[in-house]
């Protein structure tokens, strides 16, 4: 039997509004981001409501959810609208210059000490790419965001994954204000520091990441406690250079500090290391040309004591 491969008219009416609606939880915030008015975006999305035949939004006056028809509707249709915005994307490109928004999702602590040195080059150079880049510690679904790639450290990659290297390995050191080290000493073994007040930094999942060192082969964790909890790397860094806690960190973001004078290094000979940036995306994932441009800038204009 013949199958029918028809799509019926207007099927894909509404699709990217409701993805947008649903990923910024905002009719406004999603019509900025498209360009059109709120009325527009609340409209279309009651259409598409009316072809579902089910609600899609909880809407109160002060927030906007899915309800479990749109939770459904939002797991298939995501990676399928991104599955053919690829398809247009990659008919379009096909043999021409870099070109088109290229959408990074980049862990926090990453975004200065990666991007920092290579951005003004990079857009320079490529004029035609629409760079975003999206600060985010959870390990993100890319084609469900419709992010071109991620950028993360490699213990954290699934193995279905198309990982590029960026970086050379690097350790996490501990360090402090010169004014935290004249006040309160220095630690002289990673179990001091239960004696020393600690900035504390909370994951996306909720936990508070550990401290983690090495000796020898083997690597122990080291539970903290301290005055300030932070979710982003900018204020840990705010809570350490002013002289209020330990902190620990990417040994490439703490360098410059420490060159400056506002840091110091302690406790090194216990730091532990991980394996280095990757750049990664679906293994089913044409890669387009912006992004392979994107990826031969990055790893060609690094700093070399983030490439070794």
């Amino acid at each position: 039997m013949k199958q029918d491969l028809t799509i019926p008219h207007g099927a894909l009416d509404g699709i990217e509004a409701f993805l947008r609606v649903a990923e910024r939880r905002s009719f406004s915030a999603a019509a900025a981001d498209l360009g059109v008015s709120p009325s527009a975006i609340s409209q279309t999305v009651k259409a598409l409501e009316a072809r579902v035949g089910a609600p899609l939004f909880m809407r109160t006056t002060r927030s906007v959810g899915l309800t479990q028809a749109g939770e459904m509707f939002l797991e298939r249709a995501a990676p399928a609208y991104s599955g053919l915005a690829d398809a247009y994307e990659a008919a379009r490109n096909l043999g021409n210059r870099p070109a088109g928004r290229l959408r990074i999702n980049l862990m926090r602590g990453a975004v200065q000490p990666m991007f920092e040195p290579i951005i003004a080059g990079f857009c320079e150079t490529y004029p035609d790419i629409e760079l975003e880049i999206f600060a985010d510690d959870a390990l993100a679904d890319l084609s469900a965001g419709g992010f071109d790639a991620g950028v993360r450290m490699g213990e954290a990659l699934d193995a279905d994954m198309v990982a590029v290297r960026l970086t050379g390995p690097f350790r996490f050191v501990v360090a402090a204000a010169p004014s935290y080290v004249a006040k309160h000493g220095r630690p002289e073994t990673p179990e001091a520091l239960r004696d020393h007040r600690c900035v504390r930094f909370r994951l996306s999942t909720g936990a508070l990441m550990p401290w983690t060192f090495a000796k020898g082969n083997r690597e122990f964790e080291v539970a903290v406690t301290g005055p300030v909890i932070v979710n982003d790397w900018i204020a840990a860094m705010v809570a350490m250079r002013t002289g209020v806690a330990v902190g620990m960190l990417a040994e490439p973001v703490a360098k410059a500090m420490v060159e400056a004078g506002e840091l110091e290094l302690l406790l090194t000979e216990h730091a532990s290391s991980t394996s280095g940036l990757f750049l990664y995306y679906p293994s089913r994932k044409q890669v387009m040309p912006k992004l392979r441009a994107f990826i031969d800038y990055v790893r060609e204009h690094l700093p070399d004591d983030l490439r070794r």
